[in-house]
Parts: structure tokens; C-alpha cells; sequence
């Protein structure tokens, strides 16, 4: 088969393999280059996403925290000015009548900061409704006391009541 064409179909010949070159070309190219890209642009959008959304959920715990602390912080300004610990808990003492069977003393831990003053209380043969009465009126003044540790709380050797050591902390402003 022997075709003659003449220029013009020549030319619209060329032209129309030149376009499925192209268009094979494209079909090759499109999936290996502009289509992955697109690809991993979504991949990148979606763990961009997800971290968004955790970091949004940290900005909410911090304003949480920081809401709580503020309380705290408000609650230590309300306190009477010149707050000490040891003068508090040993007037507390005298007032529920348990300064007979108690020994309080400042306590001092090596890796406790001067801001956190504490005290060391030892009670001896003290009654359960008097210890718990105690502890209902040292939490009750919102003076922002919190129980460090107990170190024991037994039965007395005598008997009459409950032995027991409680070291209290609290946070100073200055």
C-alpha cells in the first residue's frame, strides 16, 4: 500500500501523532510528577491537621491550668498579710485544746524551696474525733494548707487514743 498524501495531510498527520505522543507523555507524567505531589500535599495537610488539633487541645489545658493557679494564686493574696504556717497551726493548738499531747516543729527538707514553708506536727493520745475535728478547721479557713505527708498514725502505747505525725505545707507569695 503505497499512499501519497500531499502536504497539508502530512502535516495534519504529524500533528495528529505528535498529540498522541503528548498525550501519552502527559498520561505518564501526570501520575508520577503533579499527582504525587498532590498526593503528599494532602498527606502534609492532614498530619498539619492533626497537629492543629493538639495543639489547640495543649492551649486549652494551659488556659485550664493556669485558671486553676490563678484561684490558688487569689487565695494566697486573701490571706492575712504576714501569714506563717507555725503560728497558725499552733494557734489552732490552743484553740481545740491539743497543745497538752503535741509537738510542733519547723521542717526543713533539703530539696524544698523557701517558698513552701512547713511544719511537723506530733500528736500523742489524741482522740479520733479530735484529730479529724483539727484537720476539718485547718482546711477550713481557705489558707491554701495542704497535708505534705503522714508519717504514721497508730494506736497510742497507752491505749487512750491515736499517736500520729503530720508534717503540713503551704505556699508563700514572697
Amino acid at each position: 500500500m503505497n499512499y501519497k498524501l500531499d502536504v497539508r495531510e502530512k502535516i495534519a498527520l504529524y500533528l495528529g501523532i505528535l498529540a498522541c505522543i503528548m498525550t501519552v507523555a502527559l498520561a505518564v507524567y501526570i501520575p508520577v510528577g503533579p499527582r504525587k505531589w498532590y498526593a503528599q500535599s494532602q498527606r502534609d495537610l492532614a498530619s498539619l491537621q492533626e497537629q492543629l488539633q493538639l495543639q489547640q487541645l495543649f492551649y486549652l489545658d494551659e488556659v485550664e491550668r493556669l485558671n486553676k493557679q490563678k484561684v490558688l494564686m487569689e487565695k494566697l493574696e486573701n490571706r492575712p498579710g504576714g501569714f506563717s504556717l507555725f503560728t497558725y497551726v499552733d494557734n489552732l493548738l490552743n484553740s481545740t485544746g491539743l497543745r497538752t499531747g503535741a509537738q510542733l516543729e519547723e521542717y526543713k527538707p533539703r530539696d524544698i524551696s523557701p517558698r513552701q514553708p512547713m511544719v511537723q506536727l506530733r500528736l500523742q493520745s489524741v482522740s479520733f474525733e479530735q484529730l479529724v475535728d483539727f484537720l476539718h478547721q485547718v482546711y477550713g479557713e481557705n489558707n491554701l494548707i495542704a497535708l505534705y505527708k503522714l508519717d504514721y498514725l497508730r494506736p497510742s502505747p497507752t491505749e487512750k487514743g491515736l499517736d500520729c505525725e503530720i508534717t503540713f505545707v503551704t505556699l508563700t507569695l514572697h
